[in-house]
């Protein structure tokens, strides 16, 4: 016997309720792996990947460091003279002559006008605070002179006649080894530097399955520390009598460090 009319529209609506699931399921990636095949006359779907960078990709940035060593060419001298007297006027007037001795024993070794420069001067009262009240001693004045000594074959002799014409007056506060020109040295730190950025972010990319672009950022920082050493140490290795003062060059190490950002291919 046929079906009801009822049974009929019902039966209508129940497939017409699975085809649309099924289409929603299709469209929104829910099928199983068993309906990986599309039904026929369905439009095909084609997958392609690209290893170019997606747009915000950062790229890979790395740090790489650069090390030249060069060999100092000059001495660099902080020095100062250091008198005491009852009243501001003597003690300003000693000081001056001393200092006066000093620059014409540098200038007639050699040493520049350029590379003399004044660096400071004070006038400090001294008090006597015995019995619990100050009492004014007298005055100290200390005339600073900054010195550039670029012959290092002379400059412990140079150091030994600054110090004869000071005399006890004179002080030597610090004394650093430097070098005059080291640009050519920074230029070869920094192609040392970018080398060594560059492999590592080679060997990134290379990890990550991909290769270098361009550059997009590069920033360095420059180090060349003077050598520094203590007056005390090697003075007393140069008594009173004629022998000039011992200066060994050593070595000056030059760095360059750099950041820098490749995009990723």
């Amino acid at each position: 016997m046929s079906p009801s009319p009822a049974l009929r529209s019902l039966a209508v609506g129940v497939a017409a309720a699975v085809v649309v699931v099924a289409a929603y399921a299709w469209g929104h990636g829910g099928h199983s792996a068993s309906a990986a095949t599309p039904p026929v006359g369905a439009p095909a779907t084609v997958l392609t990947a690209s290893t170019s960078a997606a747009p915000g990709d950062g790229g890979v940035s790395v740090g790489g460091t650069g090390r030249v060593t060069g060999k100092p060419n000059l001495l660099r001298l902080q020095t100062s003279i250091e008198v005491t007297k009852p009243n501001v006027n003597d003690a300003m007037q000693a000081a001056n002559v001393v200092m006066a001795a000093v620059q014409k024993t540098l200038k007639s070794d050699g040493v520049a006008d350029a590379d003399l420069q004044t660096s400071g001067l004070s006038v400090q009262p001294n008090y006597d605070y015995a019995n619990n009240a100050a009492h004014l001693t007298g005055y100290t004045v200390s005339e600073n002179l900054s010195v550039v000594l670029r012959n290092l074959t002379t400059a412990g002799s140079i150091i030994t006649d600054a110090a004869r014409s000071g005399g006890d007056a004179l002080r030597i506060g610090g004394a650093t080894l430097d070098l005059d020109e080291d640009g050519d040295l920074i230029s070869q730190a920094r192609l040392a530097a970018f080398a060594d950025a560059e492999a590592k972010a080679k060997a990134y990319a290379t990890a990550a399955g991909r290769t270098l672009g361009p550059v997009t950022s590069i920033s360095e920082s420059t180090d060349s520390q003077p050598q520094t050493f203590n007056y005390p140490t090697f003075a007393a290795a140069a008594p009173a009598a004629s022998a000039p003062v011992p200066i060994q060059a050593g070595s000056q190490d030059v760095t360059v460090n750099v950041a820098v950002t490749w995009a990723l291919n």
